[in-house]
């Protein structure tokens, strides 16, 4: 167990409306973050996307992640989202075509005439120094990759994350799977908080629980929509600081030893199939 403590609120910067960037990697729910901040009003001036695109970068992160998960574990994970995706991504693309309209949020994007940066690390020099050209005052986080000390330093107001899972319990990936194999509908849900060093265990500003659509719903569309509920939680965030308030944290105390979870494998996931009978 590892104890975190946070300060009791989140107050705004003295410039307003806040310079806000957005750090992302690439992808439909990324651009949908975006463009959910600049249709709330929110003062996104630019956005750091994050992607390692490749043979070889995808290579060098399959052996790095063999390396520490072990390969046996690594290619049931593998198998895993191949049966996953064999099972239920048709269907999944089609709940995704109805939560995000790609084409509309790709025109609200170039419409808010946004600063773009690309690059395949945070803390490289370049994309640093980048970062700081924009003059942030606040970040929004929707990315795979890390986003370490020195890029968050960059921010002096708040590095606002989000997870599409109830933390500290529910940590890291594919975290609605995970409380549906244990039996914890319950725990399906959002959290927008502060990023820290660990991973999804920062201050936590605001929590919510998620419905689930019988016939419709996979884990998968479940992380979705957590995903787009974030959000607008976060642009929520945002809004009440350019108005001047000071926003409540909740601290995180004890984060528990098992709360971390990574990439089901296949065994999970047939596991998962005998078990679970609320979703797809």
């Amino acid at each position: 167990m590892t104890t975190f403590s946070s300060p009791e609120f989140l107050q705004p910067g003295p410039r307003r409306p806040h310079r806000v960037v957005a750090l992302c990697s690439e992808g439909p729910l990324e651009r949908n973050t975006c463009a959910t901040l600049v249709r709330a009003g929110v003062n996104l001036v630019g956005v750091v996307w994050c992607a390692r695109r490749g043979f070889k970068a995808r290579t060098r992160f399959l052996r790095r992640w063999a390396a520490r998960h072990g390969a046996v574990h690594t290619a049931g994970q593998i198998l895993g989202r191949l049966y996953d995706r064999a099972r239920n991504g048709r269907r999944d693309r089609r709940v995704l075509a109805r939560l995000v309209d790609e084409a509309a949020d790709r025109a609200t994007l170039v419409g808010a005439g946004l600063a773009s940066v690309q690059t395949e690390s945070y803390s490289h020099p370049d994309t640093l120094a980048a970062i700081g050209r924009l003059d942030p005052d606040i970040f929004v986080v929707h990315t795979k990759y890390i986003v370490g000390a020195k890029p968050r330093l960059l921010a002096p107001v708040a590095v606002i994350g989000g997870h599409p899972g109830v933390t500290p319990w529910y940590r890291g990936s594919y975290s609605p799977f995970w409380a549906l194999l244990h039996g914890r509908p319950d725990m399906i849900g959002c959290t927008v908080f502060l990023l820290d060093d660990g991973i999804d265990t920062g201050p936590v500003l605001f929590q919510e629980r998620l419905s689930i659509v019988p016939g419709e719903d996979s884990h998968v569309t479940l992380a979705w929509k957590g995903m787009q509920r974030q959000s607008a939680l976060q642009a929520e965030a945002i809004r009440r600081l350019d108005a001047g308030e000071c926003l409540r944290l909740r601290q995180v105390g004890v984060v528990p030893a098992d709360s971390y979870f990574s990439l089901p494998t296949l065994t999970d996931l047939l596991r998962y199939r005998c078990r679970q009978r609320l979703v797809r």
